[in-house]
């Protein structure tokens, strides 16, 4: 690609980015979200930690004919989209979740609480749709879309906002 950007302008250079957004930083951070992925990390934890809870965790969505089997891990390797998909899945087992709780003891007062829960569902809301957007642009700007990209980037005027030009004249 660097070849095809010098052919056209050899001063310019071409600076290739692994990631632009550290996802997990801007989820967990920025938007203030720790508190709720905290909470949802350790009642995953509770359940999967130990073979004897998941089994009686597992046999009791079976009694209540949940959509979901299971409740998955949450793990570093691809953040997002499996942050999304386990919150999206602790939200959808909450009632099973606080029975299966209750029964074991475990008292996790934050499903109780009306402030919290609107911090999850805020946090199910934007995991889901962040990880909607960086699988479009994934999708959308793979490397070939880009090579051929490169050219008319680099010749066009740039941009303007349309308010912008508006108020000059």
């Amino acid at each position: 690609m660097q070849d095809k950007v010098t052919e056209i302008d050899a001063d310019q250079k071409l600076v290739f980015l692994h990631c632009i957004i550290h996802q997990h930083v801007l989820c967990k951070s920025v938007l203030k979200i720790t508190h709720v992925i905290d909470v949802v990390s350790k009642i995953v934890h509770f359940i999967r930690a130990r073979a004897l809870n998941h089994r009686q965790f597992v046999a009791l969505l079976e009694e209540h004919e949940s959509d979901h089997s299971d409740i998955g891990y949450h793990t570093a390797v691809r953040w997002l989209s499996v942050c999304a998909k386990v919150l999206k899945r602790v939200w959808d087992l909450n009632t099973e979740i606080q029975e299966f709780c209750e029964k074991k003891g475990k008292d996790i007062p934050e499903l109780s609480d009306e402030d919290w829960m609107t911090d999850f569902a805020f946090a199910v809301d934007v995991t889901a749709l962040m990880n909607e957007l960086n699988t479009t642009i994934d999708r959308e700007l793979a490397f070939p879309r880009l090579a051929s990209l490169v050219p008319g980037l680099l010749q066009s005027p740039p941009m303007r906002h349309p308010l912008a030009q508006g108020s000059a004249g």
